[in-house]
């Protein structure tokens, strides 16, 4: 497994096109859509839909999400943990407004939602980006934003783990499991 990180990029771009992921069940965010909606009119930025976010909230699927300038996610950290793995690689930051319990993840609570979202789609935002684990394993390499828990598919099977950190091997280890996480997910 490796472990990669960089330090913060100002951006300073105007958002033209935003990807929205939503919290799985839409009544969880209750105004938060329409608050987000009416933003994004006031900045001129055009909110893009997947197909599955479209018939959620029964609105029109936009173009490929990965060609947005931004995705704003509403939901709470199991949203945004999706939202990072679906534009892992892609170029595309995610920003999250907490419509959730927890929030770790999120840059703005919901109350904040209007001016956050207000200042990011101006361009006043910096990109961050957060560590990853890389996962090598037989039947190829697993990228994981948050953590990676390792187990033996058969109840009392030992297995064999290999640690490096940046490409430096630290050693083997034999175990019935483990759990590696990134800073952001060390609460694991």
């Amino acid at each position: 497994m490796t472990q990669t990180a960089s330090s913060p990029t100002p951006l300073g771009k105007a958002v033209r096109r935003a990807a929205v992921v939503t919290h799985g069940t839409p009544g969880q965010i209750g105004s938060g859509l329409a608050r987000l909606q009416a933003v994004a009119q006031e900045h001129g930025v055009e909110l893009l839909f997947s197909d599955g976010e479209a018939k959620k909230h029964g609105v029109d699927a936009g173009t490929d999400a990965a060609s947005s300038d931004l995705a704003v996610v509403l939901g709470g950290d199991g949203t945004v943990l999706r939202a990072l793995t679906r534009f892992l690689g892609t170029g595309v930051p995610v920003i999250g407004v907490n419509f959730g319990r927890v929030g770790f993840l999120s840059s703005m609570g919901r109350r904040e939602l209007e001016e956050g979202l207000g200042r990011v789609f101006a361009g006043e935002y910096d990109v961050v980006e957060l560590p990853t684990l890389e996962l090598e394993h037989p039947d190829g390499r697993t990228v994981a934003v948050n953590d990676v828990v390792v187990s033996s598919a058969s109840l009392g099977r030992m297995i064999e783990l290999e640690l490096a950190v940046g490409g430096e091997e630290l050693g083997r280890q034999p175990c019935d499991g483990i759990i590696c996480s990134t800073p952001s997910g060390s609460t694991a």
